[in-house]
């Protein structure tokens, strides 16, 4: 597996990325139990504070959360104005510690990736491990190449800022 991640000092987490063929494996530690975690995740209330955090306006975040259930987040890139539109379908719920859905990039039409999400917790804190499963090596070339790390990056921050919230509320 090679590993992309560069250094950067903050209070958060920073996640790593791992590929090896047409997987990439993210993992993050989250700051809070995985019950909290998991709904951060999943509750368009929530996602809407996370999801591409910093660059741009949310338009649509739509959430059937069952097992053959949709989603469809959009939103409007501040950079170019242009709505950006990810959408999917849920296989495996297990609250709160497995999550497996499928995603793609609806702008270009691409095929669906699988996401197979497990939460682990551990004194209060919890572990993410998302092994995604493209079409080809290539695409997963391609995705790391969209410069998808650093809004990933800052929409995982923006998960810390949520849970924080759901914690202080608790």
């Amino acid at each position: 597996m090679s590993t992309n991640a560069s250094t950067r000092t903050s209070a958060h987490e920073r996640a790593t990325i791992e590929t090896d063929g047409e997987e990439m494996v993210i993992t993050r530690t989250f700051p809070a139990p995985a019950d909290l975690v998991f709904e951060a995740m999943t509750t368009p209330e929530h996602i809407r504070r996370w999801w591409g955090a910093g660059h741009g306006e949310m338009t649509v975040c739509e959430v059937d959360l069952r097992e053959g259930g949709a989603w469809h987040f959009a939103q409007r890139a501040s950079s170019s104005g242009e709505e950006v539109s990810f959408s999917g379908h849920y296989r495996t719920i297990d609250r709160p510690g497995h999550l497996v859905h499928t995603e793609r990039f609806d702008n270009i039409d691409s095929p669906y990736s699988v996401i197979d999400t497990t939460y682990t917790e551990a004194e209060g804190r919890t572990h993410m491990r998302a092994v995604i499963t493209y079409d080809s090596p290539e695409t997963v070339q391609a995705v790391l190449d969209s410069g998808m790390e650093s809004g990933m990056q800052a929409s995982y921050d923006a998960v810390d800022d949520v849970l924080a919230g759901l914690t202080s509320d608790r």
